[in-house]
């Protein structure tokens, strides 16, 4: 993206935060089992969106910044983001397997999860009680492992076409061996429901290449129609399976919110940039971790009162652990990474940007200069 894109000087993006936020309750109160809810898949396709864009924005921002992508420390960096929370709540879920009984059932899906392959283990047919919404984890984790390296591999035209060749390959293999999904636990597995965040990578690669200043306004406003019918999706007591839900319709509308905000003058996010929403969004990821565990418990181990008391109470111990999370588990990690393997100009920005917003690295931060996306 030129400079005549981009809003003058330094400013947050809180609709981004507030995206996020919306996404997480969808996937919360989808799971709190109160009958006709909300459509959880889409909240995961506005996640998956979200990935892939401030992911790839990152890295071209980096090989621009640099001239090169520095895979090892990306790598450290996504380690020290994701895996103490995830650590915590696999060992916290195999705990609890083991006071209710379920220690089978949830061992394994621990390991599963730890080693990113929830998915593949989801797929063959295994338990992974407490733990069955990891498998979005492990499909982002596939694509932060390959993606980096399939666009270094890209940016070198001596190896274009062997990636080519090996993207062939790779996609004919994996039509034989995971076939098209024929059910809800297929759909979970199939790597199909990641295509959102191949339509986030793109918007990332288009907005790094082309000059939007002109249609800063017609993105603005298709922003705001797409925010509207997105949040009608959200709304929807249904969920879309098979060709549609795979390529996912809400992917492509969380695209255009996405671009809408990217390419407003204010960078203010209109609606998303509830604080409420935004709160939300920054401590959307231990969120996802911890609900699925703890409202699973409340819902179906525990048998006083009626269901929607129940659920609401695993809502409130959600939280409750969400917020001691953030600050003890999630915050140290995440001030390492920016010390330790951010770049001298992204630490240093960090530090002034961060002074308000607690070091969370999945707040998107604009420049002048670039985009900085500190995920």
């Amino acid at each position: 993206m030129t400079d005549s894109a981009r809003a003058p000087g330094a400013a947050h993006w809180p609709g981004l935060d507030g995206l996020r936020g919306v996404a997480a309750l969808a996937v919360v109160v989808f799971h709190m089992s109160l009958g006709p809810a909300v459509n959880g898949f889409a909240g995961v396709d506005v996640f998956f969106v979200l990935s892939g864009f401030l992911i790839t924005s990152l890295l071209l921002r980096e090989r621009a910044t640099t001239g090169r992508v520095a895979l090892g420390r990306f790598y450290l960096r996504r380690v020290l983001r994701l895996y103490p929370a995830l650590v915590v709540t696999c060992v916290t879920a195999s705990v609890l397997g083991a006071v209710t009984g379920k220690s089978a059932e949830v061992t394994g899906a621990a390991v599963a999860a730890l080693a990113y392959v929830a998915n593949w283990w989801i797929y063959l047919g295994h338990p992974a009680a407490l733990l069955e919404h990891t498998w979005t984890l492990s499909i982002e984790e596939h694509f932060y492992l390959l993606w980096p390296i399939t666009l270094v591999l890209m940016w070198s035209r001596r190896h274009a076409l062997r990636l080519l060749g090996a993207i062939i390959a790779t996609a004919a293999v994996a039509a034989l061996v995971f076939r098209w999904p024929d059910s809800i636990d297929a759909v979970r597995a199939s790597y199909l429901r990641g295509v959102p965040i191949v339509w986030g990578s793109l918007l990332a690669i288009a907005m790094r290449r082309w000059d939007f200043g002109r249609a800063r306004r017609p993105l603005s406003w298709l922003g705001l129609v797409a925010s509207v019918s997105l949040l009608a999706l959200l709304s929807a007591p249904w969920h879309l399976v098979g060709a549609t839900g795979a390529f996912g319709v809400s992917g492509l509308l969380t695209v255009l919110v996405v671009a809408g905000i990217a390419t407003s003058s204010g960078g203010e996010g209109g609606l998303w940039a509830n604080r409420v929403l935004v709160w939300l969004g920054r401590r959307s990821y231990g969120l996802y971790l911890y609900h699925f565990p703890i409202l699973s418990l409340a819902t179906h181990q525990l048998h006083a009162g009626p269901d929607w008391l129940r659920a609401c109470a695993g809502l409130v111990t959600t939280l409750v652990v969400v917020v001691f999370s953030y600050r003890f588990v999630e915050l140290p990690f995440l001030r390492l990474k920016d010390r330790r393997f951010g770049s001298s100009r992204s630490s240093a920005e960090g530090a002034r940007t961060n002074k308000h917003q607690d070091l969370d690295p999945d707040t998107p931060v604009l420049r002048q200069s670039g985009h900085t996306w500190r995920r």
